[in-house]
């Protein structure tokens, strides 16, 4: 390009007149080729004319890239400001909700200490985000040391060692009503996948390897799987819930997570999905 330059700087100081003709990246410097030819004192007008077709190509492709690196940028912006907002959202709604219900927790726990005896509540260790353990309570509608008997088992319909207050509970899913606390301290979010025990979600990782994804976002109290799908007591049926579990992993968003609150709402009233 040098050379050039010097070459038509000889030719221009004669009194010659040259069309500068700067086609695709060499467009991009033009205005400094156009500088140093304004250096040559010759008195004559110079012209700058560009092409460009190749340069547009290369616009459009920029352009492209900016506008998917914005939508990238936003959507990552939006999905930190999701979180943040979800936990306001879990920890107001569980304060609200705690400070509503203690009326029924009162009466609730009446029923279960008036039905058999034991402890109002019921603990167990579950596995939340990122395979934190933490202990999970629910309004107890089993048998006091049920499972002592049984070992660990999946729940199931019609379980024996349910009691006539927890056959109640369960139907009504009034039984959930303690994990309000658990929101509360942050262990779960009101939407999420269902909290697992650790030996099932063992169990079920060796015939479905994809299942500790489920272990990236915070369990919840009510799920895409809960709502979309029957209760399950089976690596079958938790591969399939498993599905639902990822879709909302994958999806998830405000729209989402109020339509999974209406199904729930929908659920309880009528009585579906009872265990």
């Amino acid at each position: 390009m040098r050379k050039l330059l010097r070459k038509r700087r000889k030719f221009l100081k004669k009194g010659g007149f040259y069309r500068i003709i700067l086609e695709g990246i060499i467009a991009g410097i033009a205005i400094f080729i156009f500088w140093r030819i304004k250096e040559i004192n010759s008195g004559e007008n110079i012209y700058l004319q560009t092409i460009f077709p190749k340069v547009e190509r290369k616009i459009e492709i920029f352009s492209l890239i900016l506008k998917i690196s914005l939508a990238i940028i936003f959507a990552f912006w939006a999905r930190i400001r999701y979180s943040s907002f979800k936990r306001l959202f879990d920890f107001s709604f569980a304060t609200i909700g705690l400070i509503l219900a203690s009326p029924l927790f009162i009466i609730i726990a009446f029923l279960i200490k008036l039905d058999s005896k034991g402890s109002i509540f019921f603990k167990q260790q579950r596995v939340g985000r990122n395979g934190k353990i933490f202990n999970m309570w629910k309004f107890r509608t089993m048998r006091e040391y049920a499972e002592l008997e049984s070992g660990p088992v999946w729940a199931k319909d019609d379980d024996p060692r349910v009691t006539r207050v927890g056959r109640f509970l369960r139907k009504s899913h009034l039984d959930e009503l303690p994990q309000l606390i658990n929101v509360f301290k942050g262990d779960m979010s009101l939407i999420g996948p269902r909290p697992e025990r650790y030996m099932f979600i063992e169990m079920i990782h060796r015939h479905i390897p994809e299942y500790k994804e489920r272990l990236k976002v915070k369990p919840g109290i009510t799920g895409l799987a809960q709502v979309r799908y029957k209760y399950g007591a089976s690596i079958k049926d938790a591969a399939r819930k498993l599905k639902y579990d990822l879709l909302y992993i994958k999806k998830m968003c405000w729209l989402l997570d109020f339509q999974i609150l209406w199904w729930t709402a929908e659920k309880i009233f009528t009585g579906e999905g009872a265990r």
